[in-house]
């Protein structure tokens, strides 16, 4: 099924407040170069799947993933605070 214009407008919205928000504010030194490539929303809005890569080999990617799995609360309560949601998307 393909999401409708609302639902890629808020996944664009959200992938662009991703990307912002890891470039500034996750300080973890073992977070390398992450590039937000995707972002997809169930139909209800309720979950968002944020999709990555990481420039480097294996250890810089592990060590990326290591990085933002304690990030994931931080990120997921900045984008509902920049799009002033009532209900902010679960983030994965």
């Amino acid at each position: 099924m393909m999401p409708g214009p609302r639902n890629a407008k808020l996944a664009d919205q959200i992938k662009v407040i991703l990307a912002t928000t890891i470039d500034r504010r996750v300080k973890d030194p073992r977070l390398g170069f992450v590039t937000i490539t995707e972002v997809r929303l169930t139909g209800d809005n309720r979950e968002a799947t944020a999709f990555y890569t990481v420039l480097g080999d294996d250890e810089a990617r592990a060590g990326s993933a290591a990085a933002l799995e304690p990030a994931t609360g931080m990120l997921r309560s900045t984008g509902g605070q920049q799009r002033g949601m009532k209900f902010t998307p679960t983030l994965a």
